[in-house]
Formats: C-alpha cells, structure tokens, sequence
C-alpha cells in the first residue's frame, strides 16, 4: 500500500461528496474539515466501539486506469464505513483515553449513501449487542 508512490496516487484518486458526486481533492478537504472526523455516528458498547464514517473515498474502486482515477465500472461508490473495534484492556486504568482503542477492526461494511450508513450503523450495534449477551462468532 505504501511505497514511494504513495502520495502521488493519493492525490490521483477519485473523490466524492457526502452525496457521492465525484469532487476534486481539495473540495473533498475542504469537506473532511467540516465533517470534522467524518463521523455520521458512533457508539460504545461494552468494550466495543462501532464507528461509522464518511471517507469520501471509494476503496473497492478497481484498479487505477492509466492517468491513475479508480474507477467504480458503473456501480455507485463505497464512501461511506461502519467499523467495530475493540477497546483495550486497561486493568490499572493507567491508559489516556486516547490510547484505550485498539485500531484493529473486529468487522466493517461500506456504504454507498449516508442513509445506508446510517441503517448499517444501527444494524452493527444490534449485531455487537447481541455479541455481548450470546458471544462473538467467528466473522
């Protein structure tokens, strides 16, 4: 992922707005600043975080063409995230509240609208409620 190119094929990506119309990459800047984080909703249950996202970003866009733009092959892109992680074991409570959340994600889905974002949000915290109360199966 990461290589001397990276950067370079950074700024060649394709962007989208909040309602998935391709952008530049300084007016999706401009956006991710107003979104602050992106965030479209999160919550914390038990020890587990479900976040969901605006990236802005397509990450299942197929491979770049040869002036270096993903392209989605018609379908409508991914912009949108919603991640589960893990919060880490702090027995002593010494940890700051900035470091108590493992960036390994325990399972995520994509989204193409901010409403379908908003229905996975809410189906991934049904879905971590119910692995406090009956465990977490293998994904």
């Amino acid at each position: 992922m990461f290589g001397p190119d990276f950067f370079e094929r950074l700024s060649q990506r394709t962007y989208y707005d909040l309602d998935g119309n391709p952008i530049t990459q300084n007016q999706w800047s401009v956006l991710r600043r107003g979104a602050g984080s992106g965030h479209v909703a999160r919550d914390h249950i038990g020890f587990y975080h479900v976040s969901t996202v605006w990236t802005g970003i397509d990450s299942t866009a197929s491979a770049d063409d040869d002036n270096g733009h993903a392209h989605t092959h018609g379908r409508t892109p991914l912009i949108y995230e919603t991640m589960v992680f893990v919060e880490r074991l702090d027995p002593d409570g010494i940890l700051p509240e900035d470091e108590k959340l493992d960036c390994t994600e325990e399972y995520a889905e994509l989204h193409a609208t901010r409403d379908d974002a908003l229905a996975g949000h809410h189906r991934t915290t049904a879905m971590v409620r119910d692995w406090i109360v009956n465990g977490r199966p293998e994904l």
